[in-house]
């Protein structure tokens, strides 16, 4: 049996918050279980993984990798050159660090990390924030050790043969559930209106955005009703100024750094579908309908919006569908029906899995003390 302090778990993933802040949570709690552990992150050098995780607290490495163009390009022709040095040096990494297990939350930095894991017979763990997981858990399903996925229903998409635990998402500690007046301060509202919050995402959502302003006067016609708005940093002042004549009140920001206390504020939420979006809503018990970001790697978003959905969670609408279906319309009817709001908000908490990061590292920790 290993010491504790000869323990050496590596951690991979990066390049969106979604495969990054699962993988910070559940560094958070192995550190907290077992505080002579070492951990290291291994990621990509231009990923938000390398500024973050070390801010996280967490060593830092990182390896050659690039992603797979799902479209013809020239650029896959370097796929193996760039694939057979990042494995080369996880491999050396990986011995450096006398590693113990490896634990991937996704993407494509983890392949390389993954392969070499399995060359050197060292024992590895996934985690899927999807409801259809990824192409780097498909592949490596079959041979981890778990993969600790979001949604049970991710095993009807993998090998038979794969140890699928559904955990939930992990969240941050840092992640709080704020009481509702601590947001009505905070972003300077009436606490005797509605908040309907609508973000897209850090960068925000320009068809969600468009939309929205061309419709604020819809928003001030049904009355009682304030916004919340996250734009992303592009047109954020003309929005502003839009929202400022349309006499409709509320707050815009390029960027809500509080997430907490921009959820504890909302009565209802309009967003995108990422992995990490639904586990927050399912958290703090938000009622939502979901405008799934149409691009995302796999339709991923769209899998998780129906999933939740079908659930009774939350309402779904495409964007290509938002004008045809009336988003706003819906939103308003929505947020001045309270029964309606508090059966979506039940069952959006009934989503949540309280202590998923902890569930994830005892399993990890009992497999290699």
């Amino acid at each position: 049996m290993r010491e504790a302090g000869d323990t050496s778990i590596a951690i991979a993933g990066g390049r969106t918050g979604g495969h990054l802040f699962p993988a910070i949570a559940v560094a958070e709690s192995l550190k907290r279980m077992k505080q002579q552990l070492r951990l290291y992150m291994i990621g990509t050098s231009d990923g938000m993984e390398a500024t973050i995780a070390p801010k996280a607290g967490l060593e830092f490495h990182s390896v050659s990798a690039i992603p797979l163009r799902r479209s013809l390009t020239l650029r896959n022709l370097a796929i193996p050159l760039v694939l057979a040095r990042g494995v080369l040096q996880s491999m050396r990494l990986l011995k450096k660090k006398k590693t113990s297990a490896v634990f991937a939350t996704g993407g494509f930095v983890c392949v390389p990390v993954l392969m070499a894991a399995r060359i050197r017979r060292i024992r590895f763990y996934l985690q899927e924030q999807n409801s259809y997981p990824g192409l780097t858990t498909r592949l490596f399903a079959r041979k981890a050790e778990a993969v600790f996925a979001a949604y049970k229903d991710v095993g009807d998409y993998l090998h038979p043969d794969s140890n699928v635990i559904a955990t939930g998402n992990p969240l941050r500690t840092a992640f709080k559930v704020a009481r509702r007046e601590e947001g009505i301060s905070y972003f300077d509202l009436d606490s005797d209106m509605k908040t309907l919050l609508i973000f897209g995402g850090s960068q925000g959502a320009e068809a969600i955005n468009n939309y929205v302003a061309a419709n604020l006067g819809r928003i001030k016609d049904a009355g009682d009703i304030q916004l919340v708005w996250q734009t992303g940093t592009a047109n954020c002042d003309k929005y502003k100024r839009l929202l400022e004549s349309s006499g409709v009140d509320g707050n815009v920001q390029p960027f809500i750094d509080r997430m907490d206390l921009a959820y504890a504020s909302a009565d209802l939420v309009i967003s995108r579908a990422g992995a990490m979006t639904l586990a927050e809503l399912a958290a703090t018990g938000k009622p939502a309908i979901l405008i799934p970001y149409p691009f995302a790697a796999e339709n991923h978003q769209e899998y998780n919006a129906d999933l939740v959905a079908r659930k009774g969670a939350a309402w779904m609408i495409l964007q290509k569908d938002i004008e045809e279906s009336d988003l706003l319309g819906k939103a308003i009817d929505l947020i001045k029906d309270d029964n309606l709001l508090s059966s979506l908000a039940e069952k959006a908490g009934r989503l949540h899995s309280a202590g998923a990061a902890d569930a994830i590292a005892s399993k990890m920790l009992e497999g290699i003390s």
